[in-house]
């Protein structure tokens, strides 16, 4: 019974994580914006306040569902799979209720918006990437440590009972090495992010994106850290039940989830800085949350939601980038099935 609880509680986990992220998503955009659509600084009104409330009540619904959904089908005795369903009706019905809200949001973005977007332009000479140092040191960091930890978990598995399946122990560590050494990859490439002119700020306008750059980098590189060291202890914490060598995940598993959930949380509202110019445009946004433009050289953007940057999906060299990743998801997803059948 120790199986199903870990599944349960990681169902759970999920379901707070993400929907908690949609309740924080209309608060930690920049200014001016509202589900990824520029509706204008002075934006308000009985309008955005209805759209809010009817976010926040689909936000809850969208949770219940897919708690209800998980919890239905593991009590009926197929845990994994109702873990499996319950995630994927939460991401699927997360995604339906943000993208029917941006619609309504779309129809509040002012017609004579004016077009505020200058073409991204090389860096300015002596212009030093800030937090790359941090980067790189985390990188490798996550990259050993999680590549450990997957070794370490194959070894382990072999000496597990016949009942407990790959999946369910291969998979938190193909996740930690699929998520951290990312997260600290993109920290790197934010460091090195090309900067915008801006219209009219001149010289204080490339001293703020410098400085909003470097921050955003180097607070990546915490959570990507944060999250090798929430992933691995929970990886180890899991083999070790299914080992029966403890019955907890431990005291301090708890606590460094609720630490990183807090700095993650202060990180985003901290980071929702005022609206920058490009972004005001919303000819080139897809969906309010993927910047396509060919013409512009730039591989990463300035995002229009508060953390950090986002890949211009114009560019060559964002879509080999992204294709990557997509294709060591998909490794890391066949892993248990592949260990399972040596």
């Amino acid at each position: 019974m120790i199986e199903p609880t870990v599944l349960y509680l990681i169902l759970l986990f999920r379901v707070l994580v993400v929907g908690g992220f949609m309740l924080l998503l209309p608060r930690i955009v920049r200014r001016g914006l509202l589900f990824g659509v520029y509706v204008g600084e002075d934006a308000g009104g009985y309008a955005v306040r209805e759209l809010m409330r009817s976010w926040n009540r689909g936000c809850l619904i969208v949770m219940s569902a897919a708690l209800a959904v998980g919890l239905a089908i593991g009590l009926a005795g197929w845990p994994v799979a109702g873990n499996l369903t319950g995630t994927a009706v939460l991401l699927l019905l997360a995604l339906g209720h943000y993208l029917r809200t941006y619609s309504k949001a779309r129809a509040l973005a002012p017609p004579d918006a004016k077009r505020q977007a200058v073409r991204a332009a090389a860096p300015l000479q002596g212009d030093e990437p800030r937090g790359e140092t941090l980067a790189i040191v985390t990188l490798g960091i996550c990259s050993l440590v999680c590549l450990a930890t997957l070794a370490w978990t194959i070894v382990r598995y072999r000496a597990m009972p016949d009942e407990v399946s790959a999946a369910s122990v291969l998979w938190l560590p193909s996740l930690d090495l699929l998520l951290a050494p990312f997260l600290a990859l993109l920290a790197l490439l934010t460091s090195r992010a090309k900067r915008s002119v801006r219209e009219g700020s001149g010289g204080l306008s490339a001293e703020a994106q410098a400085v909003f750059r470097a921050t955003v980098s180097r607070l990546l590189s915490v959570v990507a850290l944060l999250i090798c060291a929430l992933l691995t202890l929970l990886s180890v914490q899991v083999v070790r039940l299914s080992l029966k060598a403890t019955d907890t995940l431990g005291v301090a598993f708890w606590w460094l989830a609720g630490l990183a959930l807090l700095f993650m949380l202060l990180s985003q509202i901290w980071i929702a800085r005022p609206l920058a110019g490009g972004l005001a445009d919303n000819e080139h946004w897809v969906w309010g949350m993927f910047y396509v433009d060919r013409e512009d050289p730039s591989v990463m953007v300035e995002k229009r939601f508060g953390l950090g940057y986002s890949f211009n999906y114009g560019n060559r060299k964002a879509m080999w980038i992204v294709s990557t990743f997509i294709a060591l998801t998909l490794s890391l997803i066949a892993l248990p099935f592949i260990v399972t059948a040596v």
